[in-house]
């Protein structure tokens, strides 16, 4: 593999992207990144980083088992990655049996999972779990919580070591081509690289960044409620695991240090990426207030805590909640990784470089990332679906919808 390539994003994913790319002999990898290199200005720096390996989508749940083996090589003496585990809740007789439903799909694609009645639940999460409306649960013990910060830190570490060129304060202003190719990328400041492949990692920004070559990324950056307790005096000495009540689209998390809860059960709030420079935007009490008063509520009533800290971030919302990844179907030597998890971030990166390198990726079900999935469909019926599926994010997925080709 000799070529130039330029990424668009350093985030999570692609600086992820750039530790893979950076090994491969003769390739000269530069990643460009608007903000500064001690700050994350987009979705890496506010997610709560739960990296859960069961999903519904085939692809998506092999994303986040290879990713959480790379963060764990990433891990020793760092602390970015700690398998505590994941807690699903059931608090209706309709969650328990689409928990038990979720649990023979764990089994059949190799997925530790356990399937807990009340007591063991509680037990396994005295804060969170409230024993008397807990109908029972399915435990993965093989699920964690990523610090992104700590990991990309790392990611940048490994790619620089490998010969990854990093450039802070560096906003793209456009992508060039010849004809149906890419050539190189310019900066606000006027410099251009050449490029024989560039990357878009931008995040909710990616749309705006494809749009510079013409190209079509329907995504919905929505706004998000986190909240946080106030900080502990003395860490336990085993955290617990995450737990999500996915019927109430919530869930929580133990930091070590305090513990965090997070809704989808509000109305959803779409954020015009193209007016923003961070992924982190006001409270708005009015839509959040109500709905993390309610995630509270789930809670034990001696557990709830007073909050200490409001967090109001900015992630990308396709329509069908699947990640942009692969090669663009109109110009040659162009990728797209964008709407990309921390929960998949290191998986989404090796088949993109496998991708890249001409290798055929061994992830099942990546027809379904297409980032041309959309093409031809209305944007407005997308955002729709989008902000739609904000609301019912754990629900299980539909099959994908297939754009219909106009005469």
């Amino acid at each position: 593999m000799s070529r130039r390539v330029v990424i668009v994003g350093g985030g999570i994913v692609g600086s992820a992207i750039a530790a893979g790319l950076s090994t491969h002999e003769g390739a000269e990898v530069t990643v460009l990144d608007r903000g500064a290199g001690h700050e994350l200005l987009g979705s890496t720096g506010h997610a709560p980083g739960f990296v859960a390996m069961l999903s519904e989508s085939t692809a998506l749940t092999a994303l986040a088992i290879a990713s959480a083996q790379l963060y764990e090589e990433l891990g020793p003496g760092r602390a970015g990655f700690d398998r505590m585990g994941g807690l699903e809740v059931a608090r209706t007789e309709r969650s328990l049996r689409n928990l038990e439903r979720r649990a023979r799909l764990a089994a059949e694609r190799g997925v530790k999972a356990l399937v807990v009645g009340p007591d063991e639940a509680a037990e396994a999460a005295p804060v969170f779990v409230d024993r008397e409306t807990c109908l029972g649960g399915v435990l993965y013990p093989e699920d964690g919580a990523a610090r992104a910060d700590i990991l990309t830190s790392a990611l940048r570490d490994q790619a620089a070591r490998s010969g990854a060129r990093f450039c802070f304060g560096a906003g793209v202003s456009a992508i060039d081509t010849r004809g149906d190719r890419v050539m190189g990328v310019r900066i606000s400041t006027g410099a251009r690289f050449d490029a024989d492949d560039v990357v878009i990692a931008g995040g909710i920004w990616g749309p705006q960044i494809a749009g510079l070559v013409g190209e079509k990324l329907p995504l919905t950056p929505v706004a998000h409620p986190y909240v946080y307790g106030p900080r502990r005096a003395s860490p336990p000495p085993k955290r617990l695991p995450i737990v999500r009540w996915r019927e109430e689209t919530a869930y929580a998390r133990d930091h070590g240090d305090r513990y965090g809860i997070g809704t989808h059960d509000h109305t959803a709030l779409a954020v015009n990426a193209a007016s923003i420079s961070h992924a982190e935007q006001p409270w708005q009490e009015a839509v959040f207030g109500p709905a993390i008063d309610a995630a509270l509520r789930l809670m034990p009533r001696e557990h709830r805590f007073a909050i200490d800290q409001r967090l109001n971030g900015v992630f990308a919302m396709p329509a069908d909640n699947l990640p942009y990844l692969g090669p663009s179907a109109g110009i040659a030597g162009l990728w797209i990784a964008v709407s990309i998890w921390v929960t998949h971030a290191g998986g989404a990166a090796g088949v993109l470089v496998d991708m890249m390198a001409g290798r055929t990726p061994s992830v099942q079900g990546l027809e379904t990332l297409r980032p041309e999935r959309f093409a031809g469909q209305n944007d407005e019926e997308l955002t729709a679906r989008a902000l739609k599926k904000y609301r019912e994010i754990w629900m299980p997925m539909s099959p994908p919808q297939v754009a219909q080709t106009k005469a």
